[in-house]
């Protein structure tokens, strides 16, 4: 029996597989996102998906769901919890395949459409791909009810499915027999697989587990990126920081370990305003003038004072209004109205100015810290102080004239966006003769929205005020700290570093200060991070990667380097001379790359890896020929290949 599905044959079930390693590789939430083989890695989406009895749907999804994870040997672990649901996964990669347990339970009894375990099909299975399955089912399509789905194509029980295309294939082995369905959402095959459905009684657990096994994929093929030094875009300053004081007992001994082997180009500082100026009725000047400063205000300088001392520029960011500052009681989180944190009281506007500007001049007349930059943190949000775009615009015009006649040098910086979704945030002030002139930076931070297009966009608003762009705040997780486990995990600290390079190719910052250097977020571990006591403080892959990426001489041009292999993201950096920088993260397997466009005057590149086995290990030295430089890049890798020799 055929379906007639344009992209997709049922047939009967047969083959075999080489027995090669797998490994599966996740998204920071757990969702996998293929399956890495010695033959190559087949990309594909997995999920959990819940629909209630009304057909509201949960589907896990990055900040989508209450999310922990932990390590248990080689078993990776997931939990969510999704109203009264929760679910359970868990992932081991073994010899041949990847084991898939999931389970899910309901805190009452209760009804649900579905509970199902999908996997996304990559486009490359849509264009010439074949679905076996077994047993073979001769049911019609037109006899099939659509309860529980939009665009159902196909359903039954089975006990295999195999996915063959010209890339690779792709087996999934159900511990005993499953519910089945194909759905169709936007173009593209979605494979269900049935946990539960119907009545569920309460704490009782509906489970299966699945066993992948793959073989092909993308990934081996040799890789050419083409370099263009003679377009030279905006200057790259090197890696940043953030120091935003949490944690008294550990936090010293991180940063201490970060500044002594990190080369940090610029740092962000918190501006602790509701404990600095808690009281409208009393001046914060005078009890700071007699030494009785609250200890969180002068951990805060005195930190400034280090990384200034150091000859590292200084922006300030406040979080947290005091109560005086902000209309109506204070609030953290979700408001009832679904908006988050604090809007400003414009009674209290000038006293507003007073106190920040008081806070920097106390700074620079006690400490010697001259502040290039003030922001309040990711304000379009409400992270915690809570601005449209046009209160934004004021902002600068207003409190950057009020700085300027205080004799500060301060200036403002744009945006400082939860995401780089927030574009619009920055408009107005962005073409406001009366703002332009005291902003001194712009600023997103990188949790989310990392399109291209996006980044493009910044790139665009950092030329229109004609000054630097930053970003902010650089990682790829903002909910991470809720199973911090999840940092110690290669595939998180390889798509971080992929994600600046990719910030880097198209928004050019001048730039990207970690979230942060301190243990919040941390990318050391042991010595009390994270509660781990049963270790020394100790660097991590993510470490190495910003250590490497550090490396890049300060002050070099962002030149363009592209290459047509999806699983390569490059991005490169020159003086016009002999002084190069070329970055790349290598997704798929060992294998070949060429570099084209080398200028003529570099002779030789030093190479620099860091892996899950490597920790920014220097490799042989390689030498150009006729403008090409041939290397090996080993899999899952960030490789660096600089002209300087560190």
């Amino acid at each position: 029996m055929e379906l007639k599905i344009r992209f997709l044959i049922l047939i009967v079930f047969f083959g075999f597989y080489q027995q090669i390693f797998s490994q599966a590789e996740f998204e920071t939430w757990g969702n996998l996102k293929g399956i890495r083989t010695e033959d190559g890695f087949l990309e594909f989406e997995t999920s959990l998906l819940l629909l209630n009895q009304w057909n509201d749907s949960w589907e896990t999804r990055k900040e989508g769901q209450k999310t922990s994870f932990h390590r248990e040997g080689n078993e990776k672990i997931f939990e969510y919890e999704m109203k009264n649901f929760h679910w359970r996964e868990s992932i081991i990669s073994k010899e041949k395949s990847v084991n898939i347990n999931v389970s899910l339970q309901s805190t009452k009894d209760t009804l649900v459409n579905g509970a199902y375990f999908r996997i996304k099909l990559p486009q490359s299975f849509l264009k010439d791909g074949k679905l076996t399955i077994e047993p073979l089912s001769t049911m019609r399509l037109d006899s099939l009810s659509e309860k529980g789905f939009k665009n159902l194509m196909y359903k039954n029980i089975v006990n295999e499915v195999a996915l063959q295309s010209g890339i690779g294939k792709i087996t999934i082995r159900p511990s005993s027999p499953v519910e089945f369905s194909i759905t169709r959402e936007k173009e593209q095959a979605i494979l269900n697989f049935a946990i539960a459905n119907g009545e569920m009684s309460k704490d009782s657990t509906y489970q299966k587990d699945f066993e992948m096994e793959v073989s092909g994929g993308s990934g081996n093929s040799p890789v050419t990126l083409k370099l263009y030094p003679s377009q030279p875009g905006k200057k790259f300053d090197g890696i940043g920081g953030n120091f935003r004081l949490q944690n008294p007992k550990v936090d010293p001994d991180v940063i201490d370990y970060a500044l002594e082997n990190l080369p940090v180009s610029w740092a962000r500082v918190e501006l602790p305003w509701r404990q600095w100026d808690p009281d409208t009725l009393k001046n914060p000047l005078t009890d700071a003038k007699k030494g009785t400063l609250d200890p969180k205000v002068k951990a805060a300088m005195e930190l400034a004072q280090r990384l200034d001392k150091k000859g590292i520029p200084v922006i300030l960011a406040t979080w947290f209004p005091p109560q005086w500052a902000v209309k109506g009681a204070l609030t953290k989180g979700v408001n009832l109205d679904g908006s988050r944190g604090n809007q400003l009281d414009p009674s209290q506007k000038e006293k507003i100015y007073e106190s920040i500007t008081s806070y920097i001049k106390y700074l620079k007349e006690e400490y010697g810290v001259k502040v290039k930059m003030f922001s309040f943190n990711e304000s379009d949000l409400g992270i915690d102080v809570r601005q449209t775009p046009e209160e934004q615009e004021q902002l600068i015009a207003e409190l950057g004239e009020y700085f300027k006649k205080a004799g500060l040098e301060t200036k403002l910086l744009l945006g400082d966006t939860a995401d780089a979704n927030g574009y619009d945030f920055t408009e107005l002030a962005s073409i406001n003769p009366e703002s332009l002139p005291y902003i001194g930076g712009v600023s997103f931070h990188s949790w989310r929205g990392y399109s291209r297009e996006n980044l493009i966009k910044w790139f665009d608003i950092s030329n229109r005020v004609k000054e630097p762009l930053f970003v902010g705040e650089g990682s790829i997780d903002a909910g991470a700290w809720r199973y911090p486990e999840i940092f110690q995990e290669p595939g998180y600290a390889l798509e971080e570093i992929r994600v600046y390079l990719k910030i880097l190719k198209y928004a050019q910052p001048l730039s990207i200060l970690q979230w942060q250097l301190t243990s919040d977020y941390s990318i050391l571990s042991g010595g009390g991070v994270f509660g781990n006591n049963d270790e020394d403080l100790h660097p991590t892959q993510r470490f190495f990667n910003l250590k490497q990426l550090g490396t890049t001489p300060k002050g070099l041009q962002i030149l363009p380097i592209n290459t047509k292999d999806r699983l390569v993201t490059a991005t490169a950096l020159g003086d016009g001379h002999s002084n190069y920088a070329i970055h790349m993260v290598n997704e798929g397997n060992r294998r070949s790359f060429v570099i084209k466009g080398i200028p003529e005057q570099v002779k030789k590149f030093n190479v620099y890896t860091t892996n899950s086995d490597d920790s920014f290990k220097k490799g042989k030295t390689l030498i150009v020929k006729n403008g090409e430089l041939k290397f090996e890049a080993e899999k899952a890798s960030f490789i660096s290949l600089l002209t300087k020799k560190l």
